[in-house]
């Protein structure tokens, strides 16, 4: 362009760059993060939210770890009261469960501990992190 002879500098326009805080959003957003994994945001979450519990647990586990052992024990004598017919100990498995809203399964001679095993075999990426955050908790404690 000219202006009264003189010649006008050409204007660029800027590129556009994102910022070090733009790129670091994106880049932690749980969609982005599971794209890149392979799975899906739910997933993710839970594995998210079952290794903090892991954590959590652990970490409490090793900070007051006297009062567990004392729990555990008072526990385990009365398991052996009641096998030696001192006291009995019944639980309303359906009461609690219908409190809680949640539907009673009938359990065929396996106990908790099966279901337990048989939910970590289902949800292997939850357990694991779950394991995992506990593990770490007890070292950061």
């Amino acid at each position: 362009m000219v202006n009264e002879g003189n010649v006008l500098p050409a204007v660029e326009t800027p590129i556009q760059q994102h910022s070090l805080i733009d790129s670091f959003k994106s880049a932690v957003q749980p969609e982005t993060i599971a794209n890149k994994l392979g799975m899906d945001k739910n997933t993710l979450i839970d594995i998210g939210i079952y290794g903090t519990i892991g954590f959590i647990f652990g970490f409490l586990l090793k900070k007051y770890s006297e009062y567990f052992i004392a729990c555990a024990l008072f526990i385990v004598g009365l398991a052996v009261l009641q096998q030696f017919g001192y006291i009995s100990i019944d639980v309303n498995t359906v009461k609690i469960h219908e409190i809680l809203g949640l539907q009673s399964i009938a359990v065929v001679n396996e106990g908790y501990a099966s279901l337990i095993i048989m939910w970590m075999k289902s949800n292997v990426p939850a357990a694991a992190s779950l394991v995992v955050g506990f593990l770490v908790g007890l070292k950061c404690a």
